[in-house]
């Protein structure tokens, strides 16, 4: 018996990396996941397959969730799979997230906006209707970043955005009372590993951030997080053993707010 089994989860940008992590670990606990990308290849088919090796329905949803037609189109899709959604995890990012201020333009701020807050909204929106249709309550979850707590150079724009995350589910949180739908965030620190994975391997192969010495030391836990770090928060979410955490920013950073050397 999984802490999920039966569930079914959407997540976002779950190509490989954190996303990957989150759908291999919330499938091994049950649950029947949808991985939605804006590339569909065999990274993604790979990610998916391992996925079902849980003995769950694993399906992939290639798609732009920047925009809402973009988001109900993956939502829709999804739905049409498996019947309905009870867990969605706002995970989607594009690579370029750091860019120094002068060189932040309209085109940049819209795309960083448009896809790490109004997409995450929008998706929260449509999938709290079907969760609310369905009767079932279910758990939105966000990723934020430590960007959204303290100020770093280049990272403005992308901070900005994450931090507008944790106001948005404490707001969520109060919007969507007497629903049994939870909303919340969960804000990695310097996460280890963007690597590919293979198999059943979470974390995939070893690039630890913190062989950088400077780095290193603001970190307590003295490493790097793991995908399988982020993951575990999220599985914790949602499932029954976080069902009273609701409108919060759970840090997940090794110590790294918490030091004083930042």
């Amino acid at each position: 018996m999984g802490l999920l089994d039966g569930k079914r989860a959407l997540i976002t940008g779950a190509r490989k990396g954190i996303g990957r992590g989150i759908a291999l670990t919330l499938a091994k606990e049950g649950a029947n996941v949808g991985l939605n990308d804006l590339v569909d290849d065999e990274v993604t088919q790979e990610s998916a397959e391992v996925c079902r090796r849980s003995g769950v329905n694993a399906s992939v949803h290639q798609g732009d969730v920047s925009s809402v037609d973009g988001v109900n189109a993956v939502i829709d899709a999804f739905e049409k799979e498996h019947g309905g959604i009870d867990i969605l995890v706002n995970n989607a990012i594009f690579p370029d997230q750091s860019r120094p201020f002068f060189e932040t333009d309209e085109a940049y701020w819209d795309r960083m906006m448009n896809l790490s807050l109004k997409g995450y909204f929008f998706a929260s929106q449509r999938a709290a209707k079907s969760m609310i249709a369905q009767e079932t309550g279910g758990s939105i979850i966000c990723l934020s970043s430590v960007h959204s707590y303290v100020a770093m150079k280049d990272w403005t724009a992308y901070g900005v955005a994450k931090m507008g995350l944790r106001r948005m589910v404490k707001g969520m949180a109060v919007d969507l009372a007497g629903t049994n739908i939870t909303a919340n965030c969960i804000a990695p620190g310097a996460i280890s590993n963007r690597l590919p994975a293979q198999g059943d391997d979470i974390d995939g192969p070893p690039h630890d951030v913190v062989a950088n010495p400077r780095l290193k030391e603001r970190i307590p836990a003295q490493r790097g997080g793991l995908p399988s770090d982020i993951a575990n928060a999220v599985l914790y979410l949602s499932s029954p053993l976080g069902e009273y955490v609701n409108g919060e920013t759970i840090l997940v950073d090794g110590g790294m707010i918490a030091s004083s050397t930042l």
